[in-house]
């Protein structure tokens, strides 16, 4: 295992305040569009936030967890479908830490960009000491930013199968702009194609395997790092819809009752419902990612604090999403208009809700460990 001091991150965020501006101000143009506009897709390569995980004998900074959550969500706040690319891009980085380090730095360049899917939807031919990867992979977010493609695939090996990540350039893959969806319309996921492409064994991880590269970043749980992210999405959002909401009642008006929305008792109590849904939401996730960082800054992540990150970060995207729909219902009929942006906070976060990572499959992990202390691999 190869130990390498972790950088320092950097005091100042201006690269992420620049996203983040070009992201809210350009934010009309992915939902019209299905793809963010293309200066914020440069502001997204320019930015630190695909190198915030990336290891540092790769060039990348290896920032603590919590500033790269902070990140995420800043740049959500902004845009929640910028803020989803940068959700998956900031963590993938990490993919890299499981590789050999002069692999690793090969296959990084000078300014790597990774996306992925986690669907194994391809095939895997061998041929010595590489494979022939064919397949189309669905729902790769921030595919037109994109240098390097992690999609995994079953690998028949002697002690069996088992799904591999392999590392593609993006000169080796086709992309179908195939984005359409109810929400986080910007975020371009589109499907990715390869037919029997040559990729090295070498070029590839299991998720579930040990990093080469002993730094507290990369004993914090991978899936954990890359839930949390997602949760960070869905955080923004429903601080975004309680924004939104809180403007809306203020100055709209009811037909059949007097004074405004904000001045109805059933409002109000949709409102602190859903505002102290988002807070304990948000306590829980804090609490959770400090405990887990503060371990893996000592060595490994107990299969306890890992379960309570996974809970952590399903709970933060069902709270959002029970939020956003609360919220919208409350609003009424002054809720449907798109100038309001509380719709589209609703569409967003049902989206964010669906993914894998704090789906079902994430809480059944935590509760798995939480009634039987079965501590899966992918915990």
């Amino acid at each position: 295992m190869t130990t390498v001091q972790m950088r320092s991150a950097p005091a100042d965020r201006t690269a992420v305040g620049e996203l983040a501006r070009s992201a809210a101000e350009h934010r009309e143009h992915g939902e019209r569009h299905g793809t963010l506009h293309p200066l914020v897709w440069a502001a997204l390569e320019q930015s630190v936030l695909p190198r915030v995980a990336l290891p540092a004998h790769c060039g990348g900074l290896e920032w603590p967890v919590q500033q790269i959550l902070d990140a995420v969500r800043q740049v959500a706040l902004a845009d929640p479908a910028a803020g989803w690319v940068a959700a998956i891009h900031a963590p993938a980085g990490a993919f890299l830490a499981r590789l050999d380090p002069d692999t690793a730095r090969t296959l990084a360049g000078r300014s790597p960009v990774i996306a992925g899917s986690s669907m194994p939807a391809g095939t895997v031919v061998p041929h010595g000491d590489r494979v022939r990867l064919s397949g189309r992979w669905p729902l790769v977010t921030g595919a037109p930013a994109m240098t390097l493609a992690a999609l995994a695939a079953p690998h028949t090996i002697d002690q069996g199968t088992v799904t591999r990540w392999w590392l593609v350039p993006r000169e080796d893959l086709e992309v179908e702009e195939d984005w359409d969806a109810l929400g986080l319309r910007g975020s371009a996921s589109h499907t990715v194609v390869t037919c029997a492409t040559s990729v090295p064994v070498a070029h590839s991880i299991a998720l579930t395997d040990p990093p080469r590269t002993d730094t507290p970043l990369f004993r914090y749980p991978l899936y954990g790092l890359m839930a949390g992210c997602i949760a960070a999405v869905a955080q923004a959002t429903a601080e975004r819809a309680l924004s939104a909401f809180a403007t809306l009642a203020e100055g709209t008006r009811t037909r059949h009752t007097s004074g405004t929305l904000a001045q109805q008792g059933h409002v109000q109590g949709a409102f602190a419902r859903a505002s102290g849904r988002v807070s304990a939401a948000v306590a829980l996730l804090e609490t959770a990612t400090a405990r887990a960082w503060a371990a893996a800054l000592e060595g490994e992540v107990p299969p306890g604090e890992r379960a309570l990150l996974r809970s952590a970060c399903c709970q933060m995207a069902e709270a959002a999403e029970h939020a956003c729909r609360d919220l919208f219902d409350a609003a009424g009929s002054a809720a449907i208009h798109r100038a309001n942006g509380l719709e589209s906070c609703w569409r967003d976060a049902v989206v964010i809700s669906r993914h894998a990572l704090v789906a079902d499959r994430g809480r059944q992990l935590a509760g798995a460990f939480e009634l039987t202390s079965t501590a899966a691999k992918d915990l």
